[in-house]
């Protein structure tokens, strides 16, 4: 792919909306591209990250646990392993090519040159992992009260 068309793909994640073409310039040109055969292992589960991934054509499963089932499949312009580029963390997920695969790698020591370059992009970047961090625990509420039920439920069937 091109530099301008890694820089329109970039612009798409949703993780990088609003970030300047210089910002996206930057990430694109240290971002390393990789292709991967259709079942091809692209990481494990309980490896360390170093990184995110970007989907740039063909399709990617997540296997939570490292398990087979309950797949999660992820298309292009989609961003894998968005806390990998913030912070060191393990992989919750195995991660393997659905079918032949390009993907863009971007280093977490390249998201932070960036953010160090543009400052003005943490801060969007913070508001971004604090509206998603709200609405995960709004989420988590609304599980807590499904069980809460069920396990009334439960109780008052004995």
């Amino acid at each position: 792919m091109s530099l301008d068309a890694d820089i329109r793909l970039l612009s798409r994640v949703t993780l990088f909306e609003g970030f300047d073409r210089e910002a996206l310039r930057l990430l694109a040109f240290g971002a390393e591209a990789r292709t991967y055969g259709e079942g091809s292992r692209i990481y494990r589960a309980g490896e360390q990250s170093d990184g995110g991934y970007i989907v740039v054509s063909g399709a990617i499963h997540l296997h939570p646990d490292g398990e087979d089932k309950d797949t999660i499949r992820y298309g292009p312009g989609s961003l894998i392993g968005e806390m990998a580029l913030i912070v060191p963390t393990l992989r919750a997920n195995m991660a393997m090519a659905a079918e032949n695969t390009e993907v863009l790698k971007v280093p977490r020591p390249l998201f932070r040159r960036m953010l160090e370059e543009y400052p003005d992009l943490a801060a969007i970047l913070q508001q971004r992992i604090a509206g998603s961090m709200d609405e995960f625990m709004k989420q988590l509420g609304r599980i807590r009260e499904k069980l809460d039920l069920a396990e009334q439920m439960a109780g008052s069937d004995n």
